[in-house]
């Protein structure tokens, strides 16, 4: 009499045998081979804008008030940065270039930079 395990260990050999047929019989691209699109292309032209960098976030969305508060002070950067050699310790603080308002049910403070996304 044949029990579960070893019905179970003798079928799974076939099973092997079976995905390992259907396997070699696929036909076997390269994956980074270009393929068909599903959906035909509609487009003709592209426009690709590609800009490094873009606002700060202290100009656009780091409402600080104390900076503010602080505009012009001279403030002692000894420690603060690693590469300190050849430059100023003494900087003085300068307050954002832009006006900052409350916007939105939240109440984000958000920079006059972006009008129309407040």
């Amino acid at each position: 009499m044949i029990n579960r395990r070893q019905l179970l260990k003798s079928s799974s050999c076939g099973f092997g045998s079976l995905a390992l047929s259907s396997l070699l019989g696929q036909d076997l691209s390269s994956p980074l081979s270009p393929k068909s699109p599903v959906l035909p292309a509609r487009a003709k032209r592209i426009i690709f804008l590609f800009m490094a960098g873009g606002p700060s976030h202290v100009d656009s969305f780091d409402y600080k008030p104390e900076l503010i508060k602080r505009d012009g002070q001279s403030f002692d950067f000894v420690g603060v940065r690693k590469n300190t050699f050849g430059k100023k310790s003494q900087r003085k603080l300068l307050k954002p270039l832009w006006d900052f308002k409350q916007h939105g049910q939240s109440g984000r403070w958000v920079s006059s930079l972006f009008p129309h996304i407040a």
